[in-house]
This record gives C-alpha cells, structure tokens and sequence, in this order.
C-alpha cells in the first residue's frame, strides 16, 4: 500500500523527466560511462579494441610529456586563477566605489573580454605578440625599449607565461562582476560602524571585507582552477602546446594522444585523470574553503 502511495506521483511525473533523462544519458552519462571503459583498453579507433586493464594508468604516471603537462597546468593555475582573483578583488573595491553612472561603464569595459570566445582571443594575441610585426614589439621598438622585444610565443622560457597573461586578462572582469556582486550584498551599515569605530581602510578590507566575502572566493576559486585543468581552445589556437612542448597541458596531450597518434585508449586515461583531478579540486574547495560559522558537510 505504502509503495503503491510512493509510486503514483512517480508515474504521473515520468513523461516530464524522461526527455531530460534521456538527452543527459545520451549526451553525458553515456560519454563518461564510455571514456571509462575506452581508458582500459587499447585501441586505435578501427580495430578491435584490447583489454589493457590499468596498463594505460601505470603507463601514464610514467609518462614524462604527461608529467610535463601537469607542471605546466599546475603553473598556469597561478594565472588562470591567482592573478584573476586578486586583480578581480582590488577592482571591485575601486569599481564599487565611483559614481553609479561610471560603474557602469567600467564594468561593461572590464567584463568585455570574458564575453569573447576564448579561441577567437587566441588568434588576436598570436597576433599581438608576433616578433616581427605584432603592435607589442613595435609599441617597444617605438619608444626605444627595442632590447625588451622578444619571441614571446617562440622563447622557451617566456611563452607560458606569455599565454598564461591572455588567461589573466581574459578572467579578471569575471571575478571582478562576481565580488562587485558580493559586496552588493553585504550590509552597508557594517562598514559604517566600522568606520565610527575608527577602522582603517585596509583593516576594514582585511577582516570585514574579505571574510564576507568567502562565498564568492569559494565560486572564484572553483571555477577558474576547473577552467585551467580543462584549458585547451586558449593554449591551442595560440601555441598548439609549443615550442617543443612548453606550453603542453593534459588535453592538448589527450587531443594529440586521439586524433595524431589513434592512442584513442591512452587518451581516454588522460581524460579519466583530468576528470578525478576536477572532482578533488571540487571537493578541497568545499572543504577548507567556507564561510565563517559554517561547518563541515
């Protein structure tokens, strides 16, 4: 009796939530389900696939362009998120202090990068820091400082941080427009008593401002580090991992591993990785990332 209770509304409901659940089993439990059994098998996208068991894993923490790629996304986290962060929390506070008028247009004019597709920015910035005639090194040339023109995609040493500041510029208005609407909802008469009690600006930032806000740094933080373990489009249009893998991250490795190499199995690893990587970083964030009073969940 009781299950038949149970079971009416379900009935009743199915015919809405089928379509949903079919297009989400089509088009992502499905894919994921795959990937998960590609990476233990060795194929080459026409034969028959072979079991490989945990071959492909054992290899790849062995594999010393997957290593690279890694260390390379574990620097760029710096500029994918870091950087953004900070630049995007000192803006809000300038920006949410002008005139509302103003704010307006500075935050239109700071958030508009981040409306662009990231590959179409690609192409501009190759083109930006072309060495021989990108705006950047003639700017140089142009006032003298020609000894600073430099290679930037070409020099070893330069062109991840050169792609890393495309990622910077690309993601400051973003967190920028989240800690604008942080501080939108922070109660107005808690800065007013602290400025009564004397409080200084940077002492009013530091232990009101900034705990206040730890429900949007906590969003910040998730998804900008998820977009540099994920990033690809960028760094692809851009350098295409190089020189000789300076700029390799996991899915520019797994794109080459796929459709260059047929390792579609070995691949498949890389994403299975790449994806328990976002899962952890999801999970470290929620956990010692929280507002203050919350505990753990």
């Amino acid at each position: 009796m009781k299950s038949s209770v149970l079971d009416a509304p379900l009935r009743k409901n199915l015919p809405f939530v089928l379509p949903g659940l079919i297009i989400y089993v089509a088009f992502v439990l499905g894919p994921i389900i795959a990937a998960v059994v590609l990476s233990f098998t060795k194929w080459d996208g026409l034969g028959r696939p072979e079991l490989a068991g945990f071959g492909n894993y054992l290899q790849l923490f062995g594999d010393e362009f997957f290593l690279k790629s890694l260390r390379n996304n574990a620097v760029l986290i710096v500029f994918y998120c870091l950087l953004p962060l900070l630049i995007g929390v000192a803006l809000a506070a300038i920006v949410s202090r002008v005139r509302k008028s103003e704010q307006l247009a500075l935050r239109t004019l700071l958030f508009m990068p981040y409306i662009m597709p990231s590959a179409v920015l690609g192409i501009i910035w190759q083109w930006l820091y072309n060495p021989a005639f990108g705006p950047i090194n003639q700017i140089l040339r142009g006032v003298g400082l020609g000894a600073l023109a430099m290679p930037w995609l070409g020099d070893f040493d330069l062109v991840l941080p050169a792609v890393g500041l495309v990622a910077t510029w690309y993601y400051f208005g973003f967190c920028m427009v989240i800690f604008l609407t942080g501080l939108q909802r922070i109660d107005p008469s808690i800065f007013e008593a602290a400025r009564i009690d004397g409080a200084k600006p940077w002492y009013t930032f530091g232990r009101i401002t900034l705990p206040l806000l730890l429900p949007e740094i906590r969003i910040v933080l998730l998804l900008t580090i998820i977009a540099s373990i994920k990033s690809f489009d960028l760094i692809f249009t851009m350098t295409r991992g190089g020189p000789a893998n300076a700029t390799l991250v996991p899915n520019i490795y797994m794109y080459e591993l796929g459709f260059q190499l047929n390792r579609y199995g070995y691949a498949a690893s890389v994403a299975i990785v790449g994806a328990i990587l976002i899962f952890a970083v999801n999970y470290a964030v929620h956990r010692f990332v929280r507002p203050a009073g919350t505990g753990a969940r």
